[in-house]
């Protein structure tokens, strides 16, 4: 999801360019998915998630101080933000993140994304076994198994 996100940046971000993928901070085991620059030097670190919940919160959190940290190290001044990539988002986290003014951008990710893991859209039913004198197992549901004949 993240690198074919990656590979269009410049389609979903005009103007922003990918600086480095699983970027890392020295002294901690933390990497962000994702770190951009954009034509106003402004630096986003990006956490890609399915569903983002409290977790891709903290996480995000956590990377932008690390980078701040970082940079302040370095003697540069650069602007740094934390972005949130994901399908579909708690309502507590969109809340929090406008309430408490956190400069954490939410991008919600185009559908067709979800095809960039390489998950297939459709699957061949999986063929049950049929066990000898087990087969009031599944009367009970009211489900027949499916049987492959293999050849």
């Amino acid at each position: 999801m993240r690198d074919y996100y990656a590979s269009e940046l410049a389609q979903h971000r005009p103007g922003e360019l990918l600086i480095a993928r699983e970027n890392g901070y020295d002294g901690t085991a933390v990497r962000a998915d994702m770190r951009t620059i954009d034509r106003s030097n402004v630096t986003r670190l990006w956490e890609f998630k399915i569903s983002a919940s409290y977790e891709a919160l903290g996480q995000i959190l956590v990377y932008v101080a690390m980078a701040r940290r970082a940079e302040e190290a370095a003697g540069s001044d650069c602007l740094i933000r934390g972005v949130i990539a994901a399908f579909n988002f708690q309502p507590e986290i969109v809340y929090t993140v406008e309430r408490l003014n956190l400069s954490i951008e939410l991008v919600a990710l185009p559908p067709v994304l979800a095809h960039g893991g390489g998950i297939p859209t459709f699957a061949e039913p999986t063929s049950i076994p049929v066990i000898p004198g087990q087969s009031g197992l599944l009367a009970s549901t009211g489900t027949e198994p499916y049987q492959q004949e293999t050849p």
